[in-house]
């Protein structure tokens, strides 16, 4: 599959608010809370949060015939703020390319230490790829217990 990954522009907007919308609310179930869920989706819509994501932020996405398959956000300081891959293309690379594209950028960004929020479906992703992962102080949702990761990475 030649897919390319490339850096998001404004002329990415609506394909990028569509892509995330349908990743949040397809995936949200799994990982996010009702309310964070609401707050994603609303995120999703929102011009102004994305178009600063394009100026202030490394934002890019894996693209194949003009559709997104993947993308990533990584602020300036090495926080990656999300990896996500369309389910349909899981399993075929997408992330892990996307992630060498972001381990490339810190080091051309002479950033040293990448840092994420990591939950239960991606926390292998992250400790293949050479993440510490730290257990968080476990949260009540709604009666449930919910443990929090987050992983760090000197590169």
């Amino acid at each position: 599959m030649n897919y390319e990954i490339t850096k998001a522009t404004n002329s990415d907007l609506p394909l990028m608010q569509r892509f995330f919308y349908q990743t949040v609310t397809a995936y949200g179930s799994m990982i996010f809370t009702k309310s964070e869920i609401q707050i994603y989706s609303r995120l999703a819509t929102n011009r102004l949060y994305w178009q600063n994501k394009f100026k202030h932020d490394f934002l890019y996405n894996a693209k194949l015939n003009g559709e997104i398959l993947g993308s990533f956000c990584m602020d300036r300081k090495g926080n990656i703020e999300y990896i996500f891959v369309h389910m349909d293309y899981h399993g075929q690379g997408i992330a892990r390319a996307l992630y060498k594209t972001i381990e490339d950028i810190a080091q051309e960004s002479n950033i040293q230490t990448l840092t994420t929020q990591i939950n239960l479906l991606t926390k292998s992703f992250f400790e293949k790829n050479g993440f510490e992962i730290i257990k968080n102080a476990v949260k009540v949702v709604g009666g449930e217990e919910v443990i929090s990761y987050s992983g760090i990475k000197h590169l």
